[in-house]
């Protein structure tokens, strides 16, 4: 098929006029753009890709560059293999189309969170220097944290006791946890997206999608979006603490493995992490219910979750 795809395909990435085909839309991205699985319809049984514009403009390009810079050092890693894409640099006009790797699932079950875990150390351990600087995740930097922060001061206490912190809690948050920033721990290649919608598990074998947001990050950001990190896009079952902590533990056994060691604080650190951008998040939700953004129920539930994962994560905290 490689030797034919400038016949089927037109500089728009649509499929040439004539050749019989159909579409299914897969999901829409942020930005609005379709992401399609495309059926071509040959003399060969059916063959199939995956037609996917920018759904974030600013990615333009940073997929192809993974594939050409990043996923070759990183064989262990499944990652969809890009088989063309568009020359152009318009963001309205690029496209790429990847192998279709059929009909998948991204469970949010805790045997996969342990099995990516075991991944995430394989790019986390990459020279981060191979990143350039300009490329940006979709979340401000932890350390960024401490100015919305200050500039929230007055909003966040009545939040948080509205939604049933205790005094302790409280205490806890303002005298330990703030102090904290700015916050220092490893920087790592991230792949800057990982939460389980990019992860999916074909014949036991884990594929790492959607890789437009790399960039270079904390060590925790990984695990914060394959564990933590909420959204009114999907739902997320708040994970018990036993199962937060062994996917922390599958992390560092995996990096042991490869001779990567990381600090003893590694397990607390994640949680005062984790705990931060929650706190980011609620003060977040309050501001979208107020201005209607997104779904309302979608944020409800949104919020729910991330009241108990921070009431998780401040338990931890205050008991170690």
């Amino acid at each position: 098929m490689d030797n034919q795809k400038d016949i089927i395909f037109s500089d728009s990435g649509e499929v040439t006029n004539g050749i019989p085909h159909s579409k299914e839309i897969i999901y829409v991205g942020r930005n609005g753009n379709r992401i399609e699985r495309v059926r071509l319809e040959l003399k060969a049984p059916i063959t199939s890709y995956i037609y996917k514009p920018l759904t974030n403009y600013s990615s333009i390009g940073k997929e192809v560059w993974v594939q050409e810079h990043i996923s070759s050092r990183i064989p262990e890693v499944r990652v969809p293999q890009i088989s063309y894409y568009s020359k152009s640099n318009d963001p309205e006009h690029y496209w790429m189309v990847l192998e279709d790797l059929g009909e998948v699932e991204h469970p949010f079950g805790v045997d996969v969170l342990l099995k990516t875990a075991e991944l995430i150390p394989y790019w986390h351990r990459l020279p981060k220097e191979l990143v350039p600087d300009a490329f940006m995740g979709h979340s401000p930097l932890v350390n960024e944290l401490q100015l919305f922060f200050e500039e929230k001061s007055a909003v966040m206490k009545p939040i948080l006791e509205k939604h049933g912190f205790t005094s302790d809690e409280l205490a806890y948050i303002y005298g330990d946890m703030l102090t904290l920033l700015p916050f220092e721990s490893e920087t790592v290649i991230s792949h800057g997206d990982l939460y389980p919608l990019n992860i999916a598990e074909i014949d036991h074998e884990l594929i790492i999608f959607d890789w437009e947001y790399i960039h270079k990050n904390s060590v925790f950001w990984d695990l914060y979006s394959l564990m933590d990190i909420t959204s009114p896009q999907y739902r997320r079952p708040v994970l018990d603490q036993t199962s937060r902590i062994d996917v922390l533990t599958r992390y560092l056994t995996a990096r042991q493995k490869l001779e990567f060691p990381t600090k003893l604080s590694f397990i607390r650190d994640y949680h005062t992490f984790s705990a931060l951008y929650t706190l980011w998040l609620l003060v977040l939700i309050e501001g979208d219910l107020a201005h209607d953004k997104h779904d309302r129920s979608a944020l409800l539930q949104q919020q729910q979750e991330s009241i108990g994962i921070m009431k998780a994560l401040l338990n931890y905290l205050m008991s170690v």
